[in-house]
């Protein structure tokens, strides 16, 4: 039963670091819309760093516990102070 409850874990913080990715991806969709019209060259970068995010996001698995802790270790403070963001992003 202890082998369930730690998958069943990891699956729950795969999940949360997924939801994690998911708010970062909306940080930069949301500046890329303001920069699209603008700064189209700046968002088109935006755009690249997104889909590196994205990638990030599909790589995660509950079979990979470190790199998930990692991802909510890095991208959850990020997420939660839109200045942290943009300094660390």
């Amino acid at each position: 039963m202890t082998e369930q409850e730690i998958q069943y874990d990891a699956i729950v913080r795969t999940e949360v670091a997924i939801e994690i990715l998911n708010q970062a991806r909306a940080i930069v969709t949301a500046r890329i819309y303001d920069l699209e019209d603008r700064e189209p060259v700046a968002a088109e970068d935006l755009r690249t760093r997104r889909r590196a995010l994205l990638d990030l996001q599909h790589s995660l698995s509950p079979k990979n516990l470190p790199a998930v802790e990692d991802a909510i270790a890095v991208w959850g403070p990020r997420v939660k102070d839109e200045v942290r963001f943009w300094a660390e992003f």
